[in-house]
């Protein structure tokens, strides 16, 4: 796992609305002010950023094409619900989709989209579920968490069900000694830099992990037929991986 930091998202400068941290993970407060600000510059989402929809839509349309007629689905952590939307858009009528996130304030809009009693905070839910998944989620979620969050997960399952995570942090195994070096001296030089104001990292984000990070986090949450692989659509290449309760 590897660290990684932001400064902005959607335009939105972090710091136009509060104090960053390089070392603490944002909180639920940070989110809430963030999806305040986001509300009162943009209306709704189609004016939200065009390959960030796009891309979106696409991964929607994926999950969509990997499920049965009349299958339950729960998407956690969904945020702004973009995803959740293209998919209730589109396959509505084939599938029935929940959504839950930690941050109440992200799902404003999606209160439009989606009938009444599908919309969760987290930790909610309502039976059992066909497929549950989190896309660009688990960044945010120390490993030990993690583990703990898709071992609950689990037991809103139905037997044989599948958990899902697509991944936007994804990083490559670094084979090379050399690479490996080069990226200490570089963290050095940045914290370093850091000490005396010299660098802004931004805000502590998250995580990158590897390939060997998320076999982890499946095995020890104690899924089967654990698979994982790249999602390949006409505009990304996104990395996945499943395992049935």
């Amino acid at each position: 796992m590897k660290r990684m930091y932001q400064t902005e998202w959607q335009d939105i400068q972090f710091a136009d609305f509060g104090k960053l941290s390089a070392t603490k993970l944002p909180d639920a407060d940070f989110y809430n002010a963030f999806y305040q600000e986001l509300f009162r510059r943009y209306n709704e989402f189609e004016e939200l950023d065009d390959i960030w929809r796009r891309n979106k839509g696409e991964l929607a349309e994926w999950i969509a094409n990997r499920v049965s007629l009349g299958s339950r689905l729960l998407s956690v952590g969904c945020g702004l619900g973009y995803m959740e939307r293209c998919l209730h858009r589109d396959h509505g009528q084939l599938l029935e989709l929940h959504v839950q996130d930690f941050a109440s304030y992200a799902m404003i809009w999606l209160e439009d989209e989606l009938p009444k009693g599908r919309i969760h905070l987290a930790g909610g839910g309502a039976g059992f579920f066909d497929l549950i998944y989190l896309s660009a989620v688990d960044y945010a979620i120390p490993q030990n968490e993690m583990i703990s969050l898709l071992s609950d997960l689990k037991c809103q399952l139905r037997e044989g069900g599948i958990c899902l995570l697509i991944s936007a942090s994804f990083l490559e195994e670094c084979r090379s000694p050399i690479q490996k070096i080069i990226g200490c001296i570089k963290d050095f030089v940045k914290n370093i830099l850091e000490l005396f104001n010299l660098y802004n990292r931004g805000q502590f984000w998250g995580w990158q992990r590897t390939q060997s990070d998320y076999l982890e986090l499946m095995s020890k949450a104690c899924y089967k037929d654990v698979v994982d692989g790249f999602i390949e659509t006409p505009n990304q290449r996104a990395y996945f991986i499943e395992g049935r309760s």
